[in-house]
């Protein structure tokens, strides 16, 4: 007999189903994500935590008539399996196959493409006044983990949902107890309050006990909503949601798919006021490692394509430099927007707990709370994946840059970063921070220059940021004592004749072995580090690219505006002519999820594509020596 699954193509073939079947697929779709993901690497724990949530919106509305929004777009496993995708979600992340975030040009069903918490409620709301316009009696339903909650955009649309209070617009709260780090907020207070209160754990009993006695899940949902009322005040603050002019509903038990309909269907029948349904998960749900380790199995890597490589990422030599710091000076402190693991910056939080501050998902707090400190003495470190940094912008402009403070941003993550994909890309960072007066902007070549630039920071009394890649170092030798780097000034790593490869970041490497490829062809490249994007070293710059006549820069960043024009800026200031120069970068266009290595492969950004660019923009009629070796073997 085949699964149940395999007869679900639409989410119509699932409003047909009973709650027995219902729960079988459940099962069915929760056994395929832990094959699959366990497999190919991806969001795990999450997903798990709100497979029965899913089927139960899915009988409960009407997509895509009805717009389901998450928030974020990394929770849609069960979505895209019954929404037609069940085929495709073996190669979810891969080359070509599905995204692992919603994607309208798969689905009709997928409202949108989002990878940053805290955009749902606004977009919901948007979509909910846009079919209001329209006469349209479709419903926006917006899907928000309690980790976004911590993000003040979710207020900000708040308040506009409790002026507006649209008739066809709902709120579902899934309150799974954190994001990726742990939650911080008055949120999580609430919580802990909730589900430790006796009251509640004996409601929870009582409410199962009497699941079984009566046909419907009516008397339940009342009698759990008459506990609530009991324990208002002391245990469950519903006044908070209703003080924002919202109709609170719950808790629910997010696995219970009997409770979930009925929440769903007395939010539909609500007047007045828009209502927010209180969903309690369980983050790994139905897999033993992801329920007791939520945080590691959030997004494990696929056993597959994660290297061997022994060297230490770069997040955990900047944790372990950054604790140095800490051991000898009391001023130097750690900021984090829920993502202490994923920034190394848990390791920090467990040697300096007090002055290691996870705000919650708040970037452009966590960059203002930064210039506050830093205004009176401190030396913050805040270290942000370069993906949501964007989102600080204009404290880092305002608050840090204008003030002239001596602020350190780590952009973790940029550059390429693989399956995750156009969401989470550190591609636009080089090009947004270097227009800034008073910013310093670097990236290291490798992990010991890591260390170093880190302590160049530390001892810079003005904005400084380091953008740091994803994944390994190279596995060179860390040097035993740190000094400062004199800043704006890069290195030559080869010398060479013919062409200057200008490298920055973590394209030094690949520069360095086209370099050498391109040897073999008896092509001759002097290949500069240059470090320091902002001040460039334009002086080296200068002389590299006279020396050769001919120039190329490399950068995992969009080329425009970023490191490659700061170069054309340089050589433009000196009057330098007669160099023909030639950008390889990341293109104007958001870049699919792949594998690292295939992304790069795929912009030509590993070796071999560099030195490809090289022989194709100045040395086309000489062939290489790969070429002429199966030449003469031919003969």
């Amino acid at each position: 007999m085949g699964r149940m699954l395999d007869s679900i193509h639409t989410p119509a073939d699932l409003k047909s189903l009973d709650r027995k079947a219902l729960k079988q697929v459940a099962q069915e779709v929760r056994d395929l994500i832990i094959s699959v993901i366990t497999q190919r690497g991806g969001h795990l724990a999450s997903n798990l935590g709100v497979v029965e949530l899913t089927l139960a919106l899915h009988q409960s509305f009407d997509s895509p008539k009805d717009k389901l929004v998450w928030d974020t777009t990394n929770q849609l496993y069960t979505h895209k399996i019954v929404t037609g995708r069940r085929e495709e979600f073996k190669d979810i992340r891969l080359v070509e196959g599905i995204s692992g975030f919603g994607e309208p040009s798969e689905s009709p069903h997928d409202t949108l493409c989002a990878g940053h918490a805290g955009t749902g409620l606004s977009i919901a709301l948007g979509i909910a006044q846009a079919e209001k316009l329209r006469g349209s009696p479709a419903w926006s339903v917006a899907i928000v983990g309690d980790g976004a909650m911590t993000s003040g955009s979710s207020y900000e649309a708040l308040n506009n949902i409790s002026h507006l209070s649209p008739d066809n617009l709902i709120l579902v709260l899934n309150d799974n107890g954190m994001s990726i780090s742990e939650n911080i907020g008055f949120l999580t207070h609430w919580r802990q309050r909730i589900i430790t209160h006796p009251e509640y754990l004996a409601m929870v009993k009582r409410t199962k006990r009497l699941a079984k006695k009566v046909p419907t899940g009516e008397l339940v949902y009342n009698f759990a909503r008459r506990i609530e009322h009991g324990l208002e005040g002391f245990a469950l603050p519903t006044t908070l949601w209703t003080e924002m002019g919202l109709q609170y509903i719950g808790p629910v038990d997010g696995h219970n798919l009997k409770a979930l309909e009925e929440a769903f269907r007395q939010a539909k029948n609500f007047s007045g006021k828009t209502p927010l349904v209180h969903v309690i998960t369980h983050k790994g749900r139905g897999y033993g490692p992801a329920e007791e380790d939520p945080v590691r199995y959030h997004q494990p890597s696929s056993p597959l394509i994660s290297g061997g490589s022994t060297a230490p990422t770069y997040s955990k030599v900047f944790a372990q430099t950054l604790i140095r710091l800490m051991d000898t000076d009391r001023k130097v402190v750690g900021i984090s927007a829920a993502m202490l693991e994923g920034t190394g910056l848990a390791e920090a939080k467990k040697a300096h707990p007090d002055r290691v501050f996870d705000v919650g998902i708040a970037e452009q707090h966590a960059v203002s709370v930064a210039a506050g400190m830093a205004s009176n003495g401190v030396k913050p470190f805040v270290s942000i994946y370069s993906t949501f940094l964007q989102r600080a912008f204009d404290q880092v402009v305002h608050d840090v840059c204008l003030q002239d403070l001596p602020v350190v941003l780590i952009a973790d993550r940029a550059g390429i970063v693989g399956e995750d994909g156009k969401t989470h890309h550190g591609a636009y960072d080089l090009s947004y921070l270097r227009c800034l007066p008073n910013a310093v902007v670097c990236a290291p070549k490798d992990e010991n220059e890591l260390q170093h630039l880190v302590y160049t920071a530390y001892t810079y009394q003005h904005p400084i940021a380091i953008r740091i890649p994803r994944g390994s170092g190279l596995g060179v030798p860390l040097d035993a004592e740190l000094h400062a780097l004199p800043i704006g000034k890069g290195e030559v790593v080869r010398q060479g004749s013919d062409v200057t490869l200008v490298a920055i970041g973590k394209t030094v490497q690949p520069a360095l072995e086209a370099a050498a490829a391109l040897a073999r062809d008896g092509i001759s490249c002097m290949v500069v580090n240059a470090r320091f994007v902002k001040p460039m070293d334009g002086e080296l710059i200068v002389r590299a690219a006279q020396a050769t006549g001919r120039l190329v820069t490399v950068e995992e960043n969009v080329r425009d505006g970023g490191f490659g024009s700061a170069v054309l800026e340089a050589l433009s200031d000196a009057r330098v002519t007669g160099v023909h120069t030639v950008r390889i970068g990341m293109p104007d266009s958001f870049v699919e999820h792949a594998t690292a290595a295939q992304q790069r492969q795929q912009l030509g950004l590993d070796a071999e594509g560099i030195a490809r660019r090289v022989r194709e923009a100045f040395f086309s009629q000489r062939p290489a020596a790969a070429a002429r070796s199966t030449a003469r073997a031919s003969r």
